[in-house]
């Protein structure tokens, strides 16, 4: 593809190779790559040619709407799908179109209906500060003073009640209209204008925590660590920060250039999206998170009209790194005229935590293994360096961001890609994946209740699934050296994330975190290649030193049926059936083909299907035995295939479809402990069993002990996810009597407790 960047970056490197000194600072490669004939030239034709990824016009935007307006109108409306369909017409609108304006009116009218107020309040204010038809102006003004009073805040009726007023002196109101255009002027008359109405939905509140102190230490062989200075106990909070920078993450499985619906502002996931009018990609939840994100979006808005970041990957986090971090800087670049001056006085400056350029100098303090790492890679990260350079010269108002500066711009675009290009180095060790749970688009199924935002039974599986949301940067806890076995477990509330201790940490002794290898997920010599292509250093944790077998010899054990001798193999499903390695008779595997080729959208028979799938698992169990990883894919693939119609129909087999939903999450809690998203989400199955049974009206069974363990733990866990997530699950808990007033209290406060 023309604009495809890896291609392109390949055939540079290729030309390239090992022009690059291990030990070349930032500022060298830059200038060395900067002066290469007709790079830079190659670059600003490349993101000139970028397509434009929204369609020109408004008829695609006018398509979604029509496809909303008819939906709206039908005789029992799904106005979750309503609101989607608007949604697309909003993304699909150019700024300052007629069609923006209708979209975000129409949305507006679904949004009342389920009781989302203040996104229906900003839809409103939009469609009236666009393009809105002036003779149709009237209609959404008493949208937005109904939203306004549903809320509570009559202080903003003051401008809607003027507007109001100037329609009926040229249109006479109808008596209803006249009757409630004078009770809000009543309200607005009453309200407290000293009263300063709280944006709750936008931001987060954590509980104040006392954290551990910390000491930050150096040694030869390992570099930075950071150690208890006093004894940690477990579960204890050891550290808090809040991300310096975060980008979302972009789906390569996705056909659809539409972004997911989480806020760039405030990291709140599953939003009513309020995009940039102008790129119609940039996602946030409010206007008020919108208009606070503009200082940096002005610089990414061209990237997000070319699909620049979803090409470029963690390069988009190193350039945002650096437009957060400018202003800081800003003042030593005014007045350096040399690009390394300025670039080692910064460095310089930073090599203390507590520095002048705060948090953003403490992202300058990582390290970026430059010196290690592949010399292919290094040029790689240096051209993405040097291109998003050129791009803030050429395609952002940059210039005028720098027009006090006194460095020639040769020396300028030296400067600016050597921090960029630092960002990418230091982002590849030291990122941190934010994940959550992520909804379910809702005209991928029927997921909610018509008029409000509950979830049906048995939908909570299917609706939410734990995902990689952002990708951020923490650069306190980035100090925290790895571990395959860590004695830290983190917790994140939107861009803030909390760490607690997995065990007693002792005085002296050292904080480890895990870079994703993890003893129980893979083996050691997988984990150690992987620690040394991206880290670039060999792990010498104690797993590694004592050549811990856990995930081998707890989830990988076969039993062969011919000879009954166990032995520890990990299955690859492409490569089925497989032979035992002592009697070399074939492992049986076409229980495991007939579970796999199930249809989840299969209804017909289900019954006896189920029943099939069933025997099938429970003769898979007898080779597959301890906690198999292989054995747990074919239980999870029963699930999604059942759960759904577990009690309806009065089927038979809801009790044993209990027992199995029980039995893959335990061997969920076995793998990834019970304070794991993998845990929480492997409980969605039972959960969503036993809200069937509430829904169908059968008999209950009476949950057994491991299941009220289960149930606790599950608890415990939803501290795991944001109060956004958290609060949805919770309702549905209560609605379909999983848990009851009293235990809905008790596990607050549990969750208060662990977070």
């Amino acid at each position: 593809m023309e604009c495809d960047w890896d291609e392109m970056v390949d055939s540079i490197v290729y030309k390239l190779q090992h022009q690059l000194p291990r030990t070349a600072s930032e500022v060298d490669t830059i200038r060395h790559l900067a002066n290469v004939p007709n790079l830079c030239d190659l670059f600003r034709s490349w993101l000139q040619r970028l397509p434009n990824v929204r369609a020109s016009g408004e008829n695609k935007s006018n398509q979604f709407r029509t496809r909303g307006n008819d939906m709206f109108k039908a005789s029992t409306p799904e106005y979750h799908v309503v609101v989607e369909a608007y949604s697309k017409a909003i993304f699909a609108a150019p700024g300052g179109s007629r069609a923006l304006a209708l979209g975000h009116a129409n949305r507006a009218a679904a949004l009342i209906r389920l009781h989302r107020y203040r996104e229906a309040f900003d839809d409103c204010q939009l469609a009236l500060d666009g393009d809105y038809p002036a003779d149709s102006r009237l209609k959404v003004l008493f949208r937005q003073a109904e939203c306004a009073e549903r809320l509570g805040e009559p202080v903003k009726l003051g401008p809607i009640v003027e507007d109001i007023a100037r329609v009926a002196a040229e249109k006479a109101l109808q008596k209803a209209e006249q009757r409630r255009l004078e009770a809000w002027r009543a309200m607005y008359d009453a309200a407290d204008r000293d009263c300063t109405v709280e944006e709750d939905e936008n931001t987060t509140t954590l509980l104040p925590c006392e954290e551990a102190v910390l000491k930050e230490q150096e040694a030869p062989a390992v570099g930075r660590y950071v150690v208890a200075a006093e004894a940690i106990k477990a579960n204890d909070t050891v550290a808090r920060e809040t991300a310096v920078s975060f980008v979302p993450v972009y789906d390569p499985e996705s056909s659809s250039t539409l972004p997911s619906f989480d806020c760039q502002k405030c990291a709140k996931v599953n939003v009513v999206p309020f995009p940039c009018p102008t790129c119609g990609r940039a996602c946030y939840c409010s206007t008020r998170c919108r208009v606070a994100h503009r200082p940096v979006h002005r610089f990414e808005c061209f990237g997000y009209r070319k699909h620049l970041w979803y090409q470029i990957g963690i390069a988009h986090l190193g350039l945002r790194c650096f437009l957060d971090g400018f202003g800081t800087i800003a003042g030593e670049m005014a007045k350096a005229t040399d690009a390394s001056v300025c670039y080692q006085r910064v460095l310089e400056a930073t090599r203390e935590e507590d520095n002048p350029f705060s948090h953003y100098g403490r992202v300058l303090r990582l390290v970026t293994n430059f010196d290690k790492m592949d010399p292919d890679d290094r040029m790689r990260y240096t051209l993405a360096g040097l291109m998003l350079t050129i791009y803030l010269q050429e395609c952002t108002p940059f210039a005028e961001a720098v027009k006090d500066c006194a460095m020639p711009p040769a020396e300028l675009l030296v400067c600016c890609g050597a921090f960029i290009t630092r960002h990418i180095g230091q982002l590849v060790c030291n990122g941190h994946a934010i994940s959550e749970l992520r909804l379910a688009l809702p005209s991928k199924g029927q997921f909610y209740n018509l008029n409000d935002s509950l979830l049906l039974a048995g939908t909570l599986h299917l609706c939410l699934k734990s995902s990689r949301v952002f990708t951020a940067i923490f650069p306190r806890i980035s100090m925290f050296n790895h571990s395959c076995d860590p004695n830290i477990r983190n917790h994140f509330e939107r861009a803030t994330l909390t760490v607690h201790a997995t065990r007693p940490i002792g005085a002296g002794g050292e904080v480890f975190n895990c870079y994703g290898p993890h003893y129980r997920l893979m083996a050691a010599a997988e984990r150690k290649m992987l620690l040394r292509a991206q880290y670039c250093f060999d792990c010498g944790c104690e797993r590694c030193r004592e050549g811990d077998a856990t995930f081998e010899q707890r989830f990988n054990m076969i039993r062969c049926p011919a000879c009954r001798r166990e032995y520890a193999k990990e299955l690859n499903l492409e490569e089925l059936p497989t032979v035992c390695v002592y009697c070399s008779a074939e492992i049986p595997s076409e229980w495991l083909s007939q579970i796999l080729d199930l249809d989840p959208d299969d209804r017909r028979d289900e019954t006896r299907n189920f029943q099939r799938a069933e025997s099938a698992y429970n003769y898979g169990k007898q080779i597959l035995i301890h906690s198999n990883q292989t054995r747990a894919i074919a239980l999870r693939h029963i699930l999604e295939c059942f759960t759904r119609i577990a009690t309806c129909k009065g089927l038979a087999h809801s009790n044993a479809l209990n027992q199995l939903a029980l039995e893959y999450a335990l061997l969920m809690r076995e793998r990834f402990g019970h304070m794991s998203l993998e845990f929480l989400t492997g409980c969605f199955y039972l959960l969503d069993v036993w809200a069937m049974f509430c829904y169908y009206g059968d008999d209950e069974p009476e949950q057994q002990a491991e299941e009220r363990t289960v149930l606790k733990q599950f608890r415990q866990a939803l501290a795991m996810i944001g109060a956004d997530n958290r609060g949805q699950i919770l309702d549905y808990m209560q609605r379909y009597k999983i848990i009851d007033g009293e235990s809905m209290a008790e596990c607050i406060e549990t969750m208060e407790q662990t977070a």
